[in-house]
């Protein structure tokens, strides 16, 4: 049965790149300032473990003194479009999400990324400026039931965002499904759809026989989501990662400009800054295309 097509008309308002590892500092360089919004998303925040199960006690893995506030304060007055998101989860066979007790692991998930979020505020006279501006929820690997993923995460995300500490630095929350776990997300996000922003969709995790194929693929995510403006498609610059599909970061730019011709394309995110280092090419290439500048 074919899917019924969305009639929303699109303009891609949004760009988004990952930042994994220990970069010495923001890749201001392939920002196109043309763009609506441009955001760094900082992985990963990591869950602590206890013989093998998760406490809800998150640590940040990047490096905090080459990325840290100060460093983004500078990144956004100087380039009014940018954006820091911090993303939660992570991609290692370790990075699972199981938690031993739903109810301890929120409330210590909800205090220990409130903590990392107000790493990122500075202190201005009587006040403070947050400089980040939400969360990325991206787990690769779920060992729990579709329903604790979606209450877990759900909870979480709904405290933070009624937290006043946190009101400016969680004005974006996005998800980062993957084939393999559809099911997980698209449960999270239809129980949450109001508190969830963005869904970075990682078409690099799939292989596909022709750029049709894609465009359809991504259709359909249009309809099951049923959120038209808030699906991202992503594409990944490391090898490593993307080694085992076929779609080649051409064959992602040729489906990106059907979607743009048919004005159905909202943003694009890219997996990762550490992999396109030093020359960003993809990066201003989709950019380019967005902006027409």
């Amino acid at each position: 049965m074919l899917e019924p097509e969305f009639k929303a008309v699109l303009k891609p308002t949004i760009f988004r790149e990952y930042i994994n590892g220990s970069l010495d500092d923001y890749p201001a360089g392939m920002i196109n300032d043309n763009m609506k919004e441009f955001h760094f998303i900082l992985g990963f925040a990591t869950d602590t473990y206890v013989n093998g199960k998760g406490t809800g006690v998150f640590t940040r893995t990047w490096n905090f003194k080459s990325l840290g506030p100060e460093k983004v304060l500078k990144l956004i007055v100087e380039h009014r479009n940018v954006k820091v998101v911090i993303s939660i989860g992570g991609h290692g066979a370790e990075d699972v999400f199981n938690p031993k007790n739903r109810d301890i692991w929120i409330a210590n998930a909800k205090s220990s990324i409130k903590d990392l979020i107000l790493d990122y505020k500075i202190d201005v006279g009587s006040g403070g400026i947050s400089t980040t501006y939400g969360i990325d929820i991206n787990y690769e690997n779920i060992d729990s039931s579709v329903d604790d993923f979606a209450y877990c995460i759900g909870n979480v995300i709904q405290q933070l965002k009624e937290d006043e500490d946190l009101s400016y630095s969680m004005s974006a929350v996005s998800i980062a499904p993957t084939e393999a776990l559809q099911s997980y997300y698209l449960t999270l996000y239809l129980k949450n759809k109001d508190k969830i922003d963005w869904i970075n969709y990682k078409f690099y995790k799939q292989s596909f026989d022709s750029v049709i194929e894609f465009v359809k693929l991504f259709k359909k995510l249009v309809y099951e989501y049923g959120a038209p403006f808030k699906l991202l498609a992503g594409v990944s610059t490391d090898t490593i990662t993307s080694s085992s599909y076929t779609m080649t970061t051409e064959f992602f730019v040729k489906g990106c400009t059907i979607l743009l011709n048919t004005a159905s394309l909202a943003g694009v995110f890219v997996w990762d800054a550490n992999s396109s280092a030093p020359t960003y090419l993809l990066e201003e290439q989709i950019q380019k295309l967005f902006t027409k500048k």
